[in-house]
């Protein structure tokens, strides 16, 4: 079937059983596709096992973190066979929602929460969420592996994806040849564009920190997750999307970003990623339902230490993300050990840095 055949489409229902094909087609194309894994920093604290362990545990929220979710949980319920781990990854949004209802005690955020969002916490429960970050991600703009693309500004992905153009570019990017692709075939060709739905953090994140807020342009292809965006574009010469650098393959690539007019465009690495260079880093938050001053329920305590420990980092790492400043780590390691701080004192240093 043509892929572009469904391009007036805004939005595309997907059936459960492709969705678990593209899961399984993206798991082995993900396999070569070549990516430079990072070193594993050996001062990150290891994992230290408690004994008798049991209880349940959900955890519920974005689509970008179910790699890393869905790994720590199958590694605890193989260390601990008393833990029932239940997660859910049908987006930010709609994790958070059951947080909020009290239904979740762990949320996994490809975003921050907002302050209104801890306001609304605090009023249901009567304390603030506790913010962990728990990994590094670089937000990549991906394009089909041929096209010949050299860069682009945040001010042209904004005019590739909204109307709007609020970060201020005087002309609109409907086709290749407006973003200075102008070999033959490209010049001319519509770029399609392909993103995520309403439930997802990495929208909200996107909608916040490329396009200050406006809408996306329509029609856009709209994927069920973040492999789905991906594999999408392995199929599309034209087109171009955003998900997690978690979720690249050999077939499509990431596209260098400058940050203002006339900047160096800076490819998504691990290095800039730590480095902060790249326009588009950010953290992946578990956030937690804890009350202050009351020692957690174990499985609750231990699903938090181990995402933050060495195996924990190690999953981090294979699938494709990055993990945390081992300074970082063990910085929260501590602070679980001790009351934490909440989502609302949390320090400058778990903040997105530009």
């Amino acid at each position: 079937m043509d892929i572009r055949q469904n391009m007036t489409q805004s939005w595309r229902p997907i059936s459960a059983g492709v969705s678990l094909l593209l899961v399984l087609l993206f798991a082995v194309v993900f396999q070569a596709s070549g990516q430079v894994t990072p070193s594993l920093d050996p001062k990150i604290p290891p994992y230290q096992l408690v004994s008798d362990l049991i209880g349940t545990l959900s955890v519920a929220g974005s689509d970008t973190m179910k790699p890393l979710t869905e790994s720590w949980s199958a590694k605890l319920r193989l260390l601990y066979p008393g833990l029932t781990i239940k997660v859910e990854s049908k987006g930010a949004e709609t994790g958070l929602d059951a947080f909020l209802e009290g239904k979740v005690s762990i949320v996994a955020m490809s975003r921050r929460m907002t302050q209104q969002e801890v306001v609304e916490f605090k009023r249901e429960f009567g304390y603030e969420p506790t913010e962990v970050p728990v990994a590094v991600d670089a937000l990549a703009i991906f394009v089909h592996k041929d096209n010949p693309i050299e860069g682009l500004t945040l001010a042209e992905v904004d005019a590739v994806f909204s109307k709007e153009r609020r970060r201020g570019l005087e002309y609109p990017v409907n086709v290749w040849g407006e973003a200075m692709v102008f070999e033959k075939e490209w010049a001319e060709a519509p770029i399609q564009i392909y993103g995520r739905n309403g439930n997802s953090g990495t929208a909200s994140f996107f909608r916040e920190h490329v396009l200050n807020g406006a809408d996306f342009k329509k029609p856009m292809t709209v994927g069920v997750g973040s492999a789905s965006v991906v594999m999408e574009l392995m199929r599309d010469r034209f087109g171009i999307g955003f998900s997690s650098i978690g979720y690249r393959t050999s077939e499509v690539r990431p596209v260098p970003l400058a940050g203002v007019q006339g900047g160096r465009y800076v490819a998504p690495t691990f290095d800039t990623a730590m480095d902060g260079s790249y326009p588009l880093r950010r953290n992946l938050y578990l956030y937690v339902n804890r009350q202050p001053k009351v020692a957690p329920p174990g499985p609750l305590s231990e699903y938090v230490k181990f995402a933050l420990s060495q195996r924990g980092q190690k999953i981090v790492v294979d699938q494709g993300y990055y993990p945390l400043p081992t300074m970082e780590l063990n910085r929260l390691t501590m602070m679980w050990k001790t009351p934490v701080r909440t989502a609302a004192t949390e320090g400058p240093s778990a903040k997105f840095r530009e």
